[in-house]
């Protein structure tokens, strides 16, 4: 089996897709660290701006007051602003969390031994 290589600038949104493919978390499990520490970062973001736009759209759609279906609808738009957002560059939290996520070098100690 031939693994194609990895693309460094693929997204956190195509390794969550991957993820929620059939079978995807053994995939996903395949990929180097980095990438995981990415798809991971990615998909914390996205799951705190649904929660910042969370009451705001709910506003727009009527709330409570617009039924089952502006329900819905407000969870929808909220999951793909969200989600576009993300995959835009998002806010800069994901990369914050990558770079906390991923595993620092070892580094040499410095000066005279």
């Amino acid at each position: 089996m031939t693994i194609p290589p990895i693309n460094p600038q693929a997204s956190a949104v195509s390794a969550a897709a991957l993820l929620a493919s059939p079978g995807g978390a053994r995939k996903l499990s395949a990929l180097p660290a980095a990438v995981q520490a990415r798809a991971a970062a990615g998909q914390f973001e996205a799951i705190m701006i649904r929660q910042f736009l969370q009451d705001s759209v709910g506003g727009m759609m009527g709330g409570e007051a617009g039924g089952p279906a502006g329900g819905v609808y407000g969870y929808l738009l909220t999951d793909v602003l969200a989600n576009k957002l993300t995959e835009g560059g998002g806010l800069g939290l994901g990369r914050m969390l990558q770079q906390q996520l991923t595993p620092a070098p070892a580094t040499l100690p410095q000066g005279p031994l």
